[in-house]
């Protein structure tokens, strides 16, 4: 009897395991093509990963670039710009310009009649004295009747402006020939602007009636 057991259940076991095995299905193969879409889709992740990294290297590449030339273009600044030095000391600078009082009509030629202004620039210093400096200067006439618009206009580059100076009086003679109608008989402006090296600006005007040159007197016969 004690025999008879063992085998009963050895035959229970394996009929329970034949039982378990019906239950769970066998494990089969992938076919080709689901393995090649396993694989597809592996080197699909890859490629995009690589996608995306090389965007973020071309970024801050471009960022990389984009500071070297912020760098480059400091560097050519700080070399372009001149050393700045400091005087030993405060050298004359002119201050202000007059017109002398010469300065108006005037007769250049033998022909009757005025040829234009004669102009008499004086510049000077803070305190006063006459000083010679180089500068572009422009001049312009301003008949105050027909409003503030100049009628004639004139020139004087930095180049020339040294060729007009003299010592007595000292100062820039200038002549500044008629250019067109003269208004004469009308109050008239005479504008003048002295630009130096610095290129500050300095000005001065002058109100006068502009009138004909008066006749010469006759010279008669028999007379001294």
């Amino acid at each position: 009897m004690k025999r008879i057991i063992p085998v009963v259940l050895a035959a229970a076991a394996l009929c329970g395991c034949i039982r378990m095995a019906s239950i769970i299905p066998p494990s089969r193969e992938k076919a080709p093509q689901e393995v090649l879409a396993d694989e597809n889709k592996r080197l699909k992740k890859e490629l995009d990963d690589e996608i995306q990294m090389n965007y973020r290297l071309a970024y801050q590449l471009e960022q990389a670039r984009i500071e070297l030339q912020k760098a480059q273009a400091a560097m050519a600044a700080a070399q372009a710009k001149p050393p700045e030095t400091v005087p030993a000391f405060q050298d004359y600078e002119v201050a202000k310009v007059d017109f002398g009082f010469l300065t108006g009509p005037a007769d250049w030629d033998d022909s009757p009649g005025y040829d234009g202004l004669m102009v008499f620039l004086v510049p000077r210093d803070a305190e006063g004295s006459v000083i010679k400096r180089r500068g572009s200067c422009a001049f312009d006439l301003v008949d105050v009747s027909r409003g503030d618009k100049p009628i004639m206009t004139w020139a004087v580059p930095s180049e020339m402006i040294g060729t007009y100076w003299q010592s007595v009086p000292a100062s820039f003679r200038i002549k500044l020939p008629w250019q067109g109608d003269v208004p004469y008989g009308d109050d008239c402006v005479l504008r003048a602007t002295f630009t130096d090296a610095y290129g500050r600006t300095l000005t001065a005007s002058r109100l006068f009636k502009l009138k004909p040159q008066p006749p010469k007197p006759e010279v008669k016969e028999g007379t001294k």
